[in-house]
């Protein structure tokens, strides 16, 4: 099927995908997003096919919505670098895991305990303590934290940083939420709001796609994904 099929079926998600992510990237112009998009689908229609093939509009249609959001993410990523004078591979990316580590650290400004932390715990290849960078993740972290509304704050302090438990942080902190379940998630959704305020999650790439699109971690997480986190 020719590329002109695809752009009229699902071209209405471009606008709003392109404008969302100049908004989050301020120094990539929306309209070179639309571009960037606009040549994803000309250069993906064997994809494309593939997946109307399967016969499920509603799947294709989140498949193709979740690669615009893949091809806009991964494009202001490098424009971002480029137009700030760095190599993309030096970005570092901010895990759940690793920022949950430091957290208890960080906001009791224990330097030796974030220390000790970073010795620990590597998000790269080595471990960030080797790399001089601590002062800055402790600082990055706590301006993520910061970020946050002071319901949020209450919830990720208490749950990650001094970890309670979550029936005590459920009483003390679940006010107008049901179970202590979904005063946990209400902390675990903080936490994300934490790491894309920090840059989003990190890309990987599908070994089974061989036009090399890549997924966004966490862009559609379900509550089950996120409860697993919370263990």
């Amino acid at each position: 099927m020719k590329a002109e099929h695809y752009i009229e079926k699902y071209g209405d998600m471009v606008a709003p995908i392109s404008a969302s992510y100049s908004k989050t990237y301020p120094m990539v112009d929306r309209r070179d997003i639309s571009q960037e998009l606009w040549l994803w689908f000309l250069t993906h229609t064997r994809k494309l096919g593939e997946w109307e093939k399967q016969g499920d509009e509603k799947e294709t249609v989140k498949l193709v919505a979740r690669s615009l959001h893949n091809a806009a993410y991964d494009y202001c990523i490098k424009e971002k670098a480029r137009t700030q004078g760095y190599d993309p591979a030096d970005n570092f990316w901010y895990r759940k895991e690793f920022i949950k580590t430091l957290l208890p650290a960080t906001l009791s400004d224990d330097y030796r305990r974030i220390m000790q932390k970073l010795g620990e715990d590597s998000a790269g290849g080595k471990s960030p303590a080797e790399s001089g960078d601590w002062m800055a993740y402790a600082a990055d972290i706590r301006k993520a934290y910061e970020a946050l509304s002071d319901e949020e704050q209450a919830l990720v302090y208490n749950f990650y940083a001094i970890e309670i438990d979550g029936q005590a942080l459920h009483e003390q902190f679940g006010e107008g939420k049901p179970t202590a379940r979904a005063t946990m998630m209400a902390a675990n959704r903080a936490l994300t709001k934490m790491v894309k305020n920090l840059g989003g999650f990190k890309p990987f790439h599908d070994p089974a796609d061989e036009s090399e699109v890549h997924v966004v971690d966490d862009l559609e997480n379900d509550d089950d994904d996120d409860m697993r986190e919370l263990l």
